[in-house]
């Protein structure tokens, strides 16, 4: 029961984090640029000119017959939401089936309470989809190469086609899709070893055949005219950021992650996450060795001056395959590389790397518990070893409350609007980021009434031109008008805003807005968050 009760609660809190408030903010850049919205009239061509894979448009297309002018942010944010929700399902099931109840519990805490991850679960964009996908597609993998073999060989394809499929439209979200690969393989190479004659092993790789052609026909119906039809501005956006030369600001993975993330949580996470993967490494190095993990059980005790009994903390990793341990230190590594040797502005694509690190994270709190309780059960005192298993579950579920809590006070809780402005967390204050680094930020609560802002200077037939403090990509989604700050006839002043800078550098505006109040107002809870003002000084 209690094991249970702690599942509910893990999920209760993945789905509050993702679906609470869901509706609030405003369109933030990159979810306008995940609109199906095509210039032209050939949806193909609208496809083949974007940066990534076609499913987040189609999902888009599809909503948009529920509402036409994509004003109804929560019924076009949802179905990312749920897949973000049903990513931690997977991944609990999924590391519990690798690697047992417990890892799979401390793993999926980091996993439900990430701010990357609950980022990508509020805003329309691939990320959900890459993530739930490639995950189910792991999952169906082990399912399909782990059945009874009462359930016959017809039940394994049916998996492993849904599982290739799954891995095909995890792809066709975005290629960051293809880091499931090492783990994938792993547990396909895994079932093959199992193989116990020739004739067996054949009869496997028979069973990867239709799976296999199902999946490169998916990828190949699209990726082929993709890379035929190749945009420059699009091979120019990535050479860009691999060279570095899209940003002339900082890129810091680390300062990036503290903005999801901004008290102690980096610290827990390389503590235990540099713990964890010398522990996974090791454990596969022990494995490969022959016997390796027996001889080691037993040498231990030996060692210590004890009878040649195994211990509890060697004893644990025998479940654990050595195929598919080593699947994971690829997994982990394979993106790891790419994006921080490789590419020089990875930015939120480090997810990629996160997903195998939260296992790294579960292994840590693991195995600190079974040394903890190594230790104390030398003391031979009952009462001390229920004692201390009952302050390790208390800590464990301290770190769970303070990471949720965090990520609360960041992503759900909108009163005041961190990142865009400081905000006080208990005794903490979560800081706003500096500017001069090169930030990737969304997901976070902003509302600055952009729809009616968009419907107000609408209105005003002898406008032609506007100007914002505003990020360029949010205005002009609103405003038909084009930009341009000399010749502005309407200005639009927003506080706090995703630019990270409340000043206005064009003279003529300055001046007015010293001098005229706005002809509309707009406020969050008292507060004013944007002033449109009527520009009707000399032009430049």
């Amino acid at each position: 029961m209690q094991k249970h009760g702690a599942l509910v609660i893990l999920f209760a809190v993945a789905g509050f984090l993702r679906l609470w408030h869901l509706g609030y903010s405003d369109y933030q850049g990159d979810e306008i640029k995940a609109l199906y919205n095509p210039k032209e009239a050939s949806s193909v061509k609208f496809f083949l000119d974007q940066r990534k894979g076609p499913v987040q448009f189609i999902v888009t297309a599809g909503l948009k017959n529920f509402s036409p002018d994509y004003r109804n942010r929560l019924l076009l944010r949802l179905p990312f939401a749920l897949a973000g929700f049903g990513s931690v399902v997977v991944f609990y099931y999924l590391t519990k089936a690798l690697f047992g109840e417990r890892i799979a519990f401390y793993s999926s805490i980091f996993f439900a309470t990430n701010g990357f991850f609950i980022a990508f679960s509020r805003i329309v964009q691939y990320q959900s989809f890459v993530i739930f996908f490639g995950l189910l597609a792991v999952y169906l993998a082990y399912r399909a190469t782990n059945q009874p073999e009462t359930d016959g060989i017809k039940v394994s394809q049916k998996l492993l086609l849904a599982g290739f499929a799954c891995w095909a439209v995890s792809i066709l979200s975005h290629y960051d899709g293809i880091f499931f690969g090492p783990i994938i393989a792993g547990i396909l190479l895994s079932a093959f070893v199992r193989q116990k004659t020739p004739l067996e092993k054949k009869s496997f790789l028979k069973l990867l055949v239709l799976p296999t052609l199902v999946f490169m026909v998916l990828n190949g119906l699209f990726y082929i005219p993709f890379a035929l039809n190749l945009a420059q501005s699009t091979a120019d956006y990535w050479a860009g950021r691999i060279s570095g030369s899209v940003s002339g600001k900082i890129s810091s993975t680390r300062y990036l992650f503290s903005v999801y993330q901004p008290i102690y949580v980096l610290h827990i996470y390389t503590i235990l996450g540099i713990l964890g993967f010398f522990l996974t490494l090791a454990i596969f190095i022990f494995k490969l060795t022959a016997n390796g993990i027996t001889n080691l059980a037993t040498r231990l005790p030996k060692l210590a001056g004890q009878s040649a009994k195994p211990v509890s903390l060697v004893r644990a990793h025998t479940q654990f395959s050595t195929i598919i341990l080593g699947a994971l230190l690829a997994w982990f590594a394979l993106p790891f590389i790419a994006l921080e040797a490789i590419i020089s502005i990875p930015g939120t694509h480090i997810y990629t790397y996160l997903i195998p690190a939260f296992l790294f994270l579960g292994f840590a709190l693991f195995h600190l518990e079974l040394i903890v309780q190594e230790i104390i059960s030398r003391f031979k005192v009952p009462l001390l070893t229920r004692f201390s298993k009952m302050v390790f579950v208390a800590l464990v579920w301290l770190l769970f409350a303070f990471m949720t809590l965090q990520s609360h006070y960041i992503f759900v809780d909108h009163e005041i609007e961190y990142p865009w402005e400081n905000k006080q967390f208990f005794l903490w204050t979560l800081p706003k980021p500096s500017p001069i680094y090169h930030l990737s930020v969304f997901g976070f609560p902003y509302y600055r009434h952009w729809d009616k802002v968009g419907d107000d200077i609408k209105s005003a037939s002898d406008a032609q031109y506007y100007s914002t403090n505003e990020r360029e990509s949010i205005a002009r989604y609103h405003i038909s008008l084009q930009k341009s700050g000399p010749q502005s006839d309407y200005y639009v002043f927003i506080y706090n805003p995703q630019t990270f800078t409340n000043a206005i550098t064009n003279t003529r505006v300055l001046n007015w807005i010293n001098t005229n109040p706005p002809i509309v107002e707009y406020f969050n809870n008292d507060v004013a968050v944007t002033r449109i003002y009527r520009v009707t000084s000399p032009k430049q």
